[in-house]
C-alpha cells in the first residue's frame, strides 16, 4: 500500500528512517489527532479505532518512512485506512454530485500553511458528530484529505475511485462550509489544548 502526501526531503545528516519504536510513539502521540481524522470519514468511533490501529501496524510491517516525515505519514496511512472501511458509503454519495459544478476558482487551489494550519485546527476543535450531521461521506472525506494532508482535486479523484467532477463538487460543498464555519463561534466553545479531552 502507498500513502502519498506532500512534504520536504530530510535534511541533510538527518536519520533516514523511522525505527519501529518511534513509529509506535508517533502513533500513540499522535492517537487523538489520527483517531478524530479518521472519525470524521468512517463516521463510527470503532472504525476510527481500527484504522489507526491499522495504520500503525502497516507502517510496522512495510518500509519504514522517512523520520522527518512520520507524523504525516501516519496521517496519510490512518486516513488511507480510514477510506478502506467507508468505501462503499462514500462512493454511494457520487450520484448526489452529479451534474453540480463549483463556481469558486478557489476552491480548486491548494491551501496556503497558515490558512490549511488554522483550518486543521478548527476541524479538530469541532463536535465530530455535528461535521457528520452536516456533511456526506464523500464532502467529509475531501475535507480531510484536502486540508490534512494536502491532497490535490485529482489525488482525491483516484484515492477515492469517484469522478473528479464529483470530487470538485463535493469539495466545493466542504470549502463553503468550512468558510462558513471560519466565521461563525464555535458552538463548543473548545480551544486547540483541549483536543485531547474531546474524544467526540
Amino acid at each position: 500500500m502507498v500513502y502519498r502526501f506532500n512534504g520536504s526531503k530530510p535534511a541533510p545528516g538527518a536519520r533516514i528512517y523511522a525505527s519501529a519504536s518511534e513509529v509506535v510513539a508517533c502513533f500513540r502521540d499522535q492517537e487523538a489527532i489520527l483517531e478524530k481524522l479518521a472519525l470524521i470519514i468512517t463516521g463510527d468511533r470503532t472504525g476510527a479505532q481500527q484504522a489507526v490501529a491499522q495504520a500503525c501496524e502497516l507502517t510496522l510491517n512495510e518500509n519504514s518512512p522517512f523520520n522527518s516525515w512520520l507524523i504525516e505519514w501516519a496521517k496519510a496511512a490512518t486516513l488511507s485506512c480510514a477510506i478502506a472501511l467507508q468505501r462503499n458509503a462514500i462512493r454511494a454519495c457520487e450520484a448526489i454530485y452529479k451534474d453540480r459544478q463549483c463556481p469558486h476558482a478557489a476552491h480548486s487551489i491548494e491551501l496556503e500553511d497558515e490558512q490549511r494550519t488554522s483550518s486543521l485546527a478548527l476541524i479538530l476543535q469541532m463536535n465530530t458528530e455535528k461535521i457528520i450531521a452536516e456533511l456526506d461521506p464523500l464532502s467529509r472525506t475531501v475535507l480531510v484529505l484536502r486540508i490534512a494532508i494536502r491532497s490535490s482535486i485529482q489525488d482525491c479523484s483516484l484515492r477515492l475511485n469517484v469522478s473528479r467532477s464529483a470530487v470538485v463538487a463535493a469539495n466545493c460543498l466542504a470549502m463553503t462550509w468550512l468558510d462558513y464555519c471560519n466565521i461563525r463561534p464555535l458552538d463548543n466553545g473548545l480551544r486547540i489544548g483541549d483536543l485531547n479531552d474531546d474524544r467526540n
